[in-house]
This record gives structure tokens, sequence and C-alpha cells, in this order.
């Protein structure tokens, strides 16, 4: 797992257009998957909120800085650090008053609960239609072997 963290982190850092081109290309294959405008409407926001990240990230030197940092936390990697006057893109960055998110960060969960919420609603639904089917088979099923005498019987 830490592997697989620092090999994120590095990532990030050092190549952030490859890491964000890969990311593009997951949401791009959910859009092709789920056919939906409210899908497709939250993949735009996902695309707006990665952007957003990347832009304030690579303005910085490849790290996030956070706005109103308490002295007291330590980020858990370098990938952040707390402004200094020489950080560009203040509103973009991570804010304490905002729960220690980045306006891109909520942009991008946002659209992340909007696909989300689609696609469960979607799964949902049909499986409420397909236990109602179900039902409505099993109940016409019941009433024909106890109400209708077989067509087969001889007398």
């Amino acid at each position: 797992m830490n592997l697989l963290l620092a090999a994120h982190q590095l990532a990030w850092m050092q190549h952030p257009v490859i890491w964000l081109c890969e990311s593009y290309a997951i949401l791009w294959l959910v859009v092709r998957m789920v056919r939906s405008p409210w899908v497709r409407a939250g993949v735009l926001l996902m695309f707006c909120g990665l952007t957003l990240n990347a832009l304030v990230t690579d303005a910085n030197a490849g790290t996030m800085p956070v706005v109103g940092m308490p002295s007291q936390l330590h980020p858990a990697s370098p990938m952040w650090r707390a402004a200094t006057p020489k950080t560009r893109l203040l509103l973009l960055a991570d804010q304490a008053r905002l729960g220690l998110f980045s306006v891109g960060d909520l942009v991008l969960m946002l659209g992340g609960i909007l696909i989300v919420s689609v696609c469960l609603h979607r799964t949902l639904t049909m499986e409420g239609s397909l236990s109602c089917k179900r039902l409505g088979w099993f109940l016409r099923e019941a009433s024909r072997s106890s109400d209708c005498p077989s067509k087969t019987q001889t007398s």
C-alpha cells in the first residue's frame, strides 16, 4: 500500500499532466459506459475539479498549498504545505475555512456524488422492477396452478 501511495504521490508531483490524463481517461470510460446526461454533467464537474487542483498544484511547484493551516497540524504527505506570501492561486488552494478542502475538491466531490447517485438510482430502479416482475410471475403461476384445472386432463 505504501508503494502505491508513493507512486501516486510521485506521479502527481513529478508528472501531473500524465496523472491528469490518466484521470481523464478513467472518467471518459465512465461516460462511455453510463449514457446519461446527468452522468455526463457529473463527469464534466469532475474534469473541472481535477483541472482546478492541477492548476494550483502546478503553479506551486507540485505541492498543494493550504491557506489557514493550523500550526499544530502536520500534513500527512509532503504534497501539502502551508501557504506563504509567495503562494500562487490562493483562491484555488486548500482552505481551512472549507474544512481543508479546495474549490477543486468540492467541485470534484459534487461531480462524484452526482455520478454515484444516478448510478445508484438506476440500479435500485432496475432491481425494483425485476423484483416486481418476479413477484408478478410468481403470483400468476400460483393462481394458474390453484384456480384453473389443467387443460390436459381428460374426463
